[in-house]
């Protein structure tokens, strides 16, 4: 990509590209919690990954590239790959203890510990505004934890929801860290096909087998949906890099959670699907608006964005 130069159809392009990812992305806790009803935590994040890497793995094997990697992986791919597995689990536990909406808000502190990772190990300088925007997204968390902690109708599953979510994040900036450290010598498509496999792999004890022959049409149907929902959002996403700037992409990415708020509020206020009421109120949702708007302002002035491909 010439990342000078963005003509108008290439920037129209990208933009809608990465609106594509943020909407699935910001539906995906909502398909989650729906599928929580058919299968277990760890069934559906084994799923996800296995369904990926059988499109990936058959269409690399048809051009012939990037499947050497799996007969040697580096030991940071593995890694990597452990790290997401375990991203996926307990995130995918954190919506199934709390629910869509509180999963979507609390993992926004992924972003801020990998911009904190970055200045204690790899010496990047936090500036002002960043500093600003961490201020503001603890007072939008705050927020939004009082609000979600007096409502929330079972106390001690909110705990450890938050608890799941919160150590998802960290094995997402782990994961990050892991495949910076990967696209310097592999291209995005080889590295993804290494950390599906991994992941996929690590994931096989959690798996509920049965569950399977229990979930019936409806049940299989919400598995291959959020397969496809996560070969077509990276997918998408792998468009955007070609077309538009990564610092916008990251800002928008960033935004994903409000498009989760709102399809929950939605279905919630018109009794929409089997999904229970989440039960959140006005400060709430203002907390939810605060700490994404202060996780944005981090990420837009972050001097090394995210490599999102």
């Amino acid at each position: 990509m010439n990342k000078s130069v963005f003509t108008g159809n290439s920037y129209i392009k990208g933009v809608s590209m990465v609106m594509v990812t943020l909407s699935l992305w910001g539906v995906l806790p909502i398909l989650l919690k729906i599928g929580l009803d058919y299968y277990s935590a760890g069934t559906i994040a084994w799923f996800r990954f296995s369904f990926s890497f059988t499109i990936l793995f058959s269409f690399l094997f048809v051009f012939r590239t990037g499947c050497k990697l799996l007969r040697h992986p580096p030991i940071i791919g593995i890694l990597g790959g452990a790290a997401l597995a375990a991203n996926y689990f307990g995130m995918t536990q954190g919506i199934h203890l709390s629910g869509a909406s509180n999963a979507a808000i609390i993992i926004q502190v992924a972003p801020l510990l990998l911009v904190i990772v970055g200045v204690l190990f790899f010496k990047e300088t936090l500036r002002l505004r960043q500093l600003m925007g961490i201020a503001i997204a603890i007072i939008g968390f705050y927020l939004f934890y009082l609000d979600r902690s007096g409502n929330a109708v079972n106390n001690p599953n909110y705990s450890s929801a938050n608890g799941w979510v919160l150590f998802a994040a960290i094995l997402w900036a782990l994961y990050m860290i892991c495949q910076k450290q990967l696209s310097i010598k592999y291209s995005a498509q080889t590295i993804n096909l290494l950390i599906y496999a991994v992941a996929m792999v690590v994931l096989i004890p959690l798996v509920e087998w049965n569950e399977f022959f229990r979930g019936g049409v409806v049940g299989w149907f919400l598995l291959i949906v959020l397969g496809l929902n996560t070969l077509l959002a990276y997918g998408a996403l792998a468009e955007a890099v070609e077309c538009i700037p990564l610092s916008l992409i990251s800002i928008l990415i960033t935004l994903n959670p409000l498009i989760t708020l709102s399809g929950m509020w939605i279905l919630n206020t018109f009794g929409v699907g089997p999904l229970p009421a989440e039960n959140i109120s006005w400060h709430g949702y203002l907390g939810g608006v605060i700490a994404v708007s202060g996780v944005v302002l981090v990420v837009a002035f972050s001097r090394n964005k995210v490599n999102l491909d």
